[in-house]
């Protein structure tokens, strides 16, 4: 289980750093930028082909991004079509579509209420939840107390903490600055 979180975590860091170069100006040299893209689809399919038990929450992640229309640029088209040729290669275990379901609602909601967030148009307790896209982890923390497996909300904290803490907006900041000087 600690490979599969780790990995989880590294997916998230370098998505991360996929987004830095596609939305906010990190200037990656565009091969590298496109192996960042590939390594976060393979990692994804990895934890999906490994770790099955995930399965229907990395799916939910990726339709629900497809859905929303966040993939928009081709470091993220790589990331996406690593995934899928990866999950092609490997096989997809048969899902829940159930639990896929929840998980593709938290998944919107994330993605839908980070956006309204973003313009302003949430503010207080709710523009906070969103702006840091904590629904997914109220889905997962509540379905792990539920059901009483806790992997749920284990893989998407440590996503999210390789997405979102490892690169807080001061130091993608300071990449940035330090990318554009060389």
């Amino acid at each position: 289980m600690i490979v599969i979180l780790l990995a989880v975590f590294a997916a998230g860091v370098l998505t991360r750093i996929a987004d830095t170069a596609a939305d906010d100006g990190l200037n990656l040299n565009k091969y590298l930028g496109y192996a960042i893209g590939a390594l976060y689809g393979f990692l994804i399919a990895y934890v999906i082909t490994q770790y099955p038990v995930l399965a229907e929450l990395a799916v939910a992640v990726l339709l629900s991004v497809i859905v929303t229309g966040k993939i928009d640029n081709p470091i993220h088209y790589m990331g996406i079509g690593a995934a899928i040729f990866f999950l092609a290669l490997y096989g997809l275990a048969p899902l829940n579509l159930a639990l896929l379901a929840v998980f593709i609602a938290g998944g919107i909601a994330d993605e839908a209420g980070n956006y309204l967030s973003d313009k302003g148009r949430l503010g207080g307790i709710a523009g906070y939840f969103f702006r840091y896209r904590m629904a997914m982890e109220a889905v997962t923390f509540t379905l792990s107390a539920c059901t009483g497996n806790w992997i749920f909300f284990l893989a998407m904290l440590s996503y999210d903490t390789g997405y979102t803490y490892i690169f807080p907006a001061a130091a993608r900041r300071k990449l940035i600055r330090f990318a554009l000087q060389r």
